[in-house]
């Protein structure tokens, strides 16, 4: 039923004058008549079709359903000399409905460029690609004919305490069928039927005197109890000033089991048409339909709240309407507003949307997607409490009659998520378009894998709290990289930066090898520290263990100065430090210069080595804790705070110059102190012990005892001359 249920459901009164040719007199009597197929017959046979005879033959063929010849005839006005700005906006709606989207889009183009101030060009915008997002987002849903549908209309369907209300042009029996001009059917009766989960029975028109009368009844909706109905209806009590009986809303209550005689609502008028209403769980808010004078154009979309018994004046839902046609507003229990619009992009036709409203203010809005809407007319949609079974009304290709009940399976229940935009900027933050974006959940399924537009931006919706990975590519750009996690209390709208930096053609790169295997290892940590400028940046090595920076500060034959610090869970972790000049362009390899490797965390480790730790110096015949020692024992400080269950036995040992007793209580001396000085400063202190080895461990047979003693040169007592700090437990 489409537009006609709130436009054309109408009755026309008076008759009409004009002086033109007969044919075209008759049939623009006709089209205003709402008598369509007699329209097309009298305006086929006007010879000399201007603009005004081919946009009613348009028209008139959309309205009864031949969209390819109106198709046709929106193709020839849209050549014409005078036709206007709305002949395009109309022919791209036909050719949405005959889903030729991309010919759709160029009117649109045409439409914006004779009207450029119109908001409908931004809506249309980049159609085709607005349809595939409809279509990604749009819910995993089963789509199912009702049996109790019939080559007449039937749509409109409501579910109440076990009884489906639907409205229905069908013929009924032993009883006078009248006919509608409009579409040559039995005006509209409002029907019922017992529902038993996928079982309908019992299906008659509602037995009340009250409600079914000569012209059209329904579609008709209910308040929660299910005890007051508010049915739109022809206006039965009076005409507006050119002679048409518009459509009105009518509230009954239900007494003793029968209907009450319906009474106007307060807002009803002779000239306008007023229907569709939809009521809050709580009763307290209605929403509506009307083409009631001040509207953003075609049917909008009101909202009325009751105040003291009394609904307050209507409020035009400007954020949801266009100046297409928004109608059949239905609130769901869970507070979202659903409604139908061809205003809105879309497949064709009217579409299904669903709204976001809190205190009172629309939120978030999207187009609901396929498969639950087709390039036909998809409209007035009922759901279950839980929001996961159904119905909906559509007049799409393969249904039983002009317009069908769908029963609907949705496998989760609308949720709008949260809105995420993601921003890709450049090291100079200018936002970055062009840039592929790809999106990942903690399992690692890919969510969004998409390109940045004009603005740097691309835009998704997270249905869920948890953890994301985002990663961002652009030729001549370094890979970007962040993760971010979405928490119970965040907002409805989120954003996220990606910083994607330029290749400047003086990159740092560094390799993170395992120390024993030399196998490249993945997600390091690696802490770049510029000592210049103290700027740090984070990195994580790739699968083949390689990190790459830009060097954007510096040229060749300037110096650079980095901190470097490895972290990897279940490895030691480490800083280096790298100073270099720039002596050429392109890639500066610092793991041709440091050892970048890390030593995998086991018993028996010697953490001195693992860290690249420097001699731990005393004087001659000292135990003292100097400042240089104490810069090296203060790297062990760190290492055992940052692992507190670890257990180390500190060795120190001497070279073999001197006698073995006095080399043993002096490493022992020496051994102690290291050790208490370690104590003082981690947790746990008793996790390290020191022990003092003298000369019993040499490790180059330096020895000094016996009758030939050998000369040994300074390096190679330097050899046996060491701290160690043994791993004895994790």
């Amino acid at each position: 039923m489409r537009k006609q249920t709130i436009i054309l459901l109408t009755l026309l009164v008076s008759g009409f004058s004009f002086s033109q040719e007969k044919a075209e007199i008759q049939g623009v009597k006709d089209f205003y008549s709402y008598d369509y197929y007699a329209a097309v017959d009298k305006l086929e046979d006007v010879q000399k079709k201007d603009a005004n005879v081919l946009r009613k033959l348009g028209e008139s063929y959309d309205m009864i359903g031949d969209t390819q010849k109106s198709e046709f005839y929106y193709s020839q006005l849209c050549t014409q000399p005078d036709r206007i700005p709305n002949d395009h906006l109309a022919y791209a709606r036909i050719l949405m409905k005959n889903q030729k989207y991309s010919q759709a889009e160029a009117e649109m183009k045409i439409y914006g460029t004779l009207n450029p101030e119109n908001e409908e060009l931004a809506r249309f915008e980049l159609l085709n690609e607005s349809l595939a997002e409809f279509s990604k987002k749009g819910m995993a849903i089963q789509v199912k004919n009702l049996d109790l549908n019939t080559e007449q209309e039937d749509f409109a369907p409501y579910v109440i305490n076990g009884k489906m209300y639907f409205a229905s042009s069908r013929s009924k029996r032993n009883s006078v069928n009248r006919s509608w001009v409009g579409n040559r059917l039995p005006f509209l009766d409002l029907y019922a039927a017992d529902v038993h989960g996928a079982a309908i029975s019992n299906l008659a028109p509602l037995e009340s005197k009250e409600i079914n009368k000569k012209y059209h009844e329904g579609p008709a909706a209910f308040s929660s109890d299910g005890e007051t109905m508010y049915l739109t209806v022809n206006n039965y009590t009076g005409l507006s000033s050119d002679g048409v009986r518009h459509l009105s809303l009518f509230i009954a209550k239900k007494m003793g089991g029968e209907w009450s005689k319906p009474e106007s609502f307060q807002f009803n008028n002779d000239d306008y048409s007023v229907g569709h209403a939809s009521l809050s769980e709580d009763g307290n808010t209605m929403y509506f339909a009307s083409d009631m004078p001040g509207g953003k154009g075609g049917v909008d979309i009101y909202r009325t709240t009751k105040q003291n018994g009394s609904w307050s004046v209507p409020e035009n839902m400007t954020a949801i309407n266009t100046n297409g046609d928004e109608m059949f507003p239905y609130i769901h229990a869970s507070g979202l507003l659903l409604f139908s619009s061809n205003g809105h992009p879309g497949y064709g036709g009217l579409d299904l949307f669903v709204a976001k409203v809190e205190d009172g203010n629309l939120k978030q809005m999207r187009n609901v997607g396929a498969p639950f809407n087709s390039a036909n007319d998809d409209f007035s949609v009922w759901l279950d409490h839980e929001g996961l079974n159904g119905y909906f009304s559509s007049n799409r290709t393969g249904g039983k009659g002009n317009d069908d009940i769908y029963e609907v399976h949705l496998d989760k229940p609308f949720n709008f998520g949260r809105k995420l935009e993601m921003l890709v900027i450049d090291e100079k933050k200018k936002a970055l378009p062009g840039a592929r974006i790809v999106l990942k959940n903690a399992a690692g399924e890919t969510l969004v894998d998409e390109v940045s537009d004009e603005n740097g931006m691309v835009h998704t919706v997270l249905d869920k709290e948890g953890d994301y990975a985002l990663d961002g590519t652009k030729k001549n750009y370094f890979p970007g990289n962040a993760k971010f996690s979405v928490k119970e209390e965040d907002g409805d709208e989120l954003s996220q930066t990606l910083v994607v930096e330029k290749d400047p053609g003086l990159q740092l790169y560094a390799k993170i090898t395992d120390k024993k295997t030399q196998q490249a290892l993945d997600s390091v940590k690696v802490t770049l520290t510029n000592n210049f400028t103290g700027e740090t940046d984070t990195l994580m090595t790739s699968n083949l263990g390689e990190v790459l920076q830009g060097i954007y500060d510096k040229k060749v034959g300037e110096r650079i100065s980095y901190n470097i610090r490895l972290e990897k869970r279940g490895y030691m972790s480490k800083t280096v430090t790298l100073n270099k000049e720039i002596t050429t362009p392109g890639i500066q390899d610092a793991s041709k210069d440091l050892n970048m490797s890390l030593e995998k965390m086991d018993v028996g480790m010697d953490l001195a080595k693992a860290i690249d730790l420097k001699p731990i110096y005393f004087d001659v015949s000292k135990w003292d804790i100097r400042a240089d020692a104490a810069i090296e024992l203060d790297k062990i400080v760190k290492v055992m705070n940052e692992y507190p269950t670890m257990v180390v036995e500190l060795g120190s040992h001497t070279d073999c110059r001197g006698t073995a007793a006095k080399n043993m209580e002096l490493s022992d001396k020496r051994a102690q102190a290291s050790a208490a000085y370690i104590k003082a400063r981690i947790t746990n202190p008793d996790r390290i012990y020191g022990r003092g080895y003298g000369e019993s461990m040499i490790l180059n047979g330096c020895t000094c005892e016996g009758n030939k003693q050998k000369k040994y040169t300074e390096a190679q007592h330097a050899v046996n001359r060491r701290t160690e700090f043994l791993v004895k437990k994790i």
